[in-house]
């Protein structure tokens, strides 16, 4: 393999003067770093947030009136305004910090401030694009139709066994 391969990625990067080598490399690492260890915290909270985000619209959080038939994208609005989008964005947003305790990165929440440096115009988007995107349709897809999420039935299994602990008939 010669340098022919990766000539046209270079220029391309040339042209870009935001894309210096640093960023492309830590972004090459996101993209193609470790696997196989399991998903990381971060990871999972991450990839959390569109179904968070699908649940909650299609039950339509912070809407008052949940029976009356209004845009979706002034059910998106209210639930942006409600003090629960504002606290699950920050709980579900994180950022790296320093712990000089134990002299290492972490994650942790996201500020009110970080919250609020964004226009409400743009959360709305941004839930949007979650909302028709092609995970955000497949989440849909698998919502009961009381918009649930199903629970998968070896958990109906254990549940049940739980409740029937004790019981003369329950011999497994």
């Amino acid at each position: 393999m010669g340098t022919d391969k990766w000539n046209t990625v270079i220029e391309y990067l040339n042209s870009k003067p935001k894309a210096t080598p640093k960023k492309v490399l830590n972004m090459l690492k996101t993209t193609y770093g470790k696997r196989g260890g399991g998903e990381s915290d971060f990871e999972v909270v991450r990839n959390s947030w569109a179904y968070i985000v699908i649940g909650s619209l299609a039950n339509k959080f912070g809407t008052k009136n949940k029976n009356k038939r209004i845009p979706f994208t002034q059910v998106i609005r209210n639930w942006v305004k409600s003090n629960d989008y504002q606290d699950i964005w920050c709980t579900m947003h994180l950022k790296k910090f320093k712990n000089k305790k134990l002299n290492r990165i972490e994650w942790g929440m996201a500020s009110v401030e970080d919250f609020e440096k964004i226009p409400k115009d743009r959360h709305v988007k941004n839930l949007n694009d979650i909302w028709v995107s092609k995970k955000g349709k497949k989440i849909r897809a698998t919502l009961t139709p009381n918009n649930k999420f199903p629970i998968r039935s070896s958990a109906n299994a254990a549940r049940n066994a739980l409740l029937n602990i004790g019981k003369k008939d329950s011999v497994e």
